[in-house]
């Protein structure tokens, strides 16, 4: 299990991606790839991130899958004694299994991005499902990095940009 954490220039980069990729130049087909990829995009005071499930051998793959129903439910980030509890899209949500890619939410505390930059609070995502466990310290460095996304006027250039 792969998470990215995503900001306006990492969805520009996917949105190019999948116009070149795909030979999209029609202005309304444009518009309906930017709806979809909009989401990505933070809301302020927010982090949003790419979930991926991935597993080479097709048939391990699908087996994960359905044993990790109800991971809508299992993910977390950690800010020292605060727990942010995951947002998942609508689109990646079945009944029998999980989507292999999801994009993820985190609504933080007004002092999130403070959380983020103090080096003596551990910061940290968690997965707590009953098929799957795992908990990733995030490093200094996406910290760091994380909280310059969060920055009011890193946000606000992003958007003019």
């Amino acid at each position: 299990m792969t998470l990215v954490f995503e900001d306006h220039d990492t969805v520009l980069s996917q949105v190019q991606e999948m116009l070149r990729a795909e030979r999209i130049t029609m202005p309304s087909a444009v518009a309906e790839e930017l709806a979809v990829y909009n989401d990505l995009v933070p809301e302020d005071g927010g982090l949003s991130a790419t979930l991926m499930i991935e597993v080479e051998d097709p048939e391990v793959r699908e087996r994960r899958r359905r044993e990790l129903v109800g991971l809508d439910e299992a993910l977390t980030l950690e800010l020292g004694d605060v727990t942010v509890r995951a947002s998942f899209d609508a689109l990646g949500r079945f009944e029998d299994r999980v989507a292999a890619v999801r994009f993820v939410s985190f609504a933080l505390p007004p002092d999130g991005r403070e959380r983020l930059l103090d080096p003596g609070t551990a910061v940290s995502l968690r997965v707590h499902h009953p098929r799957y466990e795992a908990t990733a310290t995030l490093s200094d460095e996406a910290r760091r990095s994380l909280a310059v996304d969060l920055d009011p006027v890193n946000a606000e250039a992003s958007r003019k940009g």
